[in-house]
């Protein structure tokens, strides 16, 4: 269990063995050791999986990773962190003011990549907000993984769609 463990604590991708280039990257930006753990056992087979526990992790996975981004699933509710879900989502859209109070927050790139938000509180927040927050759709804790993956199937293709027309379009 505590290489489980350690896989899900953070800002680890699977290991070597199990990566597949082949698979979509996919950023989890979660708080919460249980929700991580039980989306690593869902979500593995089918995709190359990075976790961020709080801002100053995702904005690093943000730096170092952004480019290779398929989807980036976020909470919005984060525990220790200055920027919530929403506020990382608008900094990585753009809409957001690079913080001088938050460094790490200084050098994140803008990024297209989907954004899923995967929330308790999706009776909370209006569609209209997550638009607005630069996210793409919100999904309800507990997880239904049936949809989870629907959902990131659809925006994962929307993507791959859009850069093989621009590929053509070059031409």
């Amino acid at each position: 269990m505590k290489k489980m463990d350690d896989q899900v604590r953070g800002n680890v991708i699977q290991p070597q063995a199990n990566v597949n280039a082949q698979r979509p990257l996919i950023l989890y930006v979660e708080d919460n050791f249980e929700n991580r753990h039980t989306t690593k056992l869902n979500l593995e087979r089918k995709y190359n999986l990075l976790f961020a526990v709080n801002d100053r992790e995702a904005c690093d996975m943000f730096i170092r990773h952004g480019d290779r981004l398929a989807l980036i699933l976020m909470d919005i509710e984060l525990q220790d962190s200055a920027l919530n879900g929403m506020e990382l989502s608008r900094l990585v859209r753009g809409m957001l003011d690079r913080k001088k109070d938050i460094p790490y927050a200084q050098n994140v790139p803008v990024l297209k990549v989907p954004i899923i938000f995967v929330t308790a509180y999706a009776n909370v927040y209006q569609k209209s907000q997550i638009l607005l927050s630069g996210g793409n759709d919100i999904i309800d804790k507990p997880v239904d993984f049936v949809t989870l993956e629907m959902t990131m199937t659809k925006y994962h293709l929307s993507q791959r769609s859009k850069a093989i027309n621009a590929q053509f379009d070059r031409r």
